[in-house]
């Protein structure tokens, strides 16, 4: 009946001087019209704090010191799982930053005065410590995705890569502690 109706179509078409061209009624679409869109998935999740440059020298835990740091200097954490994606970690760490709801980069750094002390324990296995700075990370798997054509002509998501990344916070979030080794 549609071959019926779309050949009736075109006759009256063609008998007004207009050209056209029918499609039979059973044509499927041509390919994914999505295909080559690509993205990142964001999973995996957590906060840690991660040592800084900043910290004192190291001492013996057995004599139980009570550690001091003072200096004027600037504190810097670097995001780690960048090799290799370097010009994507822009379009990651951003996906990231709303997965988390705080901003995430390459890197943090901080110029101050600090000023901190710690009493130190003897840790068993253990014989030195020091106080160190350590600065908020989020710690996510990335997954990267592109959207590829499929053998019957249909969309089909195909991951490329999947990667651990370690990022630093953009804002001020430290805490002092005491590392031993």
């Amino acid at each position: 009946m549609n071959r019926l109706v779309g050949t009736g179509l075109a006759s009256a078409m063609l008998v007004s001087g207009l050209v056209a061209t029918a499609a039979p009624a059973s044509a499927a679409p041509m390919g994914c019209p999505d295909a080559g869109d690509k993205g990142y998935a964001i999973s995996d999740k957590s906060t840690l704090y991660k040592a800084t440059n900043l910290h004192s020298e190291w001492f013996k835990d057995v004599d139980k010191p009570t550690i001091g740091y003072t200096s004027s200097k600037t504190g810097t954490l670097t995001a780690e799982g960048t090799a290799g994606v370097e010009a994507e970690t822009g379009a990651i760490f951003a996906k990231a930053s709303v997965s988390f709801s705080v901003t995430v980069g390459k890197s943090w750094s901080k110029s101050s005065s600090w000023n901190y002390s710690a009493t130190a324990v003897n840790k068993a296995g253990k014989t030195k410590v020091r106080l160190t700075m350590f600065h908020e990370a989020k710690k996510f798997k990335a997954k990267k995705w592109i959207i590829v054509n499929a053998s019957n002509g249909t969309c089909k998501t195909q991951w490329k890569w999947t990667k651990w990344f370690t990022a630093p916070v953009k804002k001020d979030s430290q805490v002092w502690g005491l590392e031993y080794k």
